[in-house]
């Protein structure tokens, strides 16, 4: 038995089981309790959705058995994850506003402005010989 760390290479595949079986299990459930709710609180499309509504127990005990964890992180930049965990005036909305931009589109749009707002940053920093025409971006001005 191989040890990394604090678990052995067993033990780390109990969790991941463990987790990826939980995982599938709740999204069962939430699936058939209202499809179009799972999905948007999952993050699936509705093909995928009635794949996973249908899957027998056997099939979702042996995807669950893989050694990687099956579901995906939707946090994929340092600036969506700051936006998601800073504090706000409105504690109240904060749970909200996190499970709207976890739940559509927004999560690329706030990598987008992040990923213009440092292209223009760099394009003010520029020789003037060397500038470009950069388009006017009426969210960072």
């Amino acid at each position: 038995m191989m040890k990394t760390g604090m678990y052995s290479y067993d033990d780390r595949l109990q969790k991941i089981y463990a987790f990826n079986l939980s995982y599938l299990l709740l999204a069962q459930n939430l699936i058939r309790q209202d499809a179009y709710t799972a999905g948007f609180f999952l993050g699936i499309d509705d093909e995928l959705l009635n794949l996973l509504k249908n899957l027998p127990l056997p099939e979702l005990l042996r995807l669950a058995s893989v050694d990687r964890v099956i579901c995906q992180l939707r946090i994929e930049s340092e600036s969506v994850l700051n936006s998601l965990t800073k504090s706000s005036r409105l504690e109240a909305l904060q749970s909200i506003h996190t499970g709207i931009i976890l739940s559509t589109d927004l999560l690329h749009g706030i990598e987008k402005i992040a990923s213009d707002s440092a292209a223009m940053s760099k394009v003010g920093s520029m020789d003037p010989a060397d500038k470009k025409t950069v388009p006017f971006n009426p969210i960072t001005g």
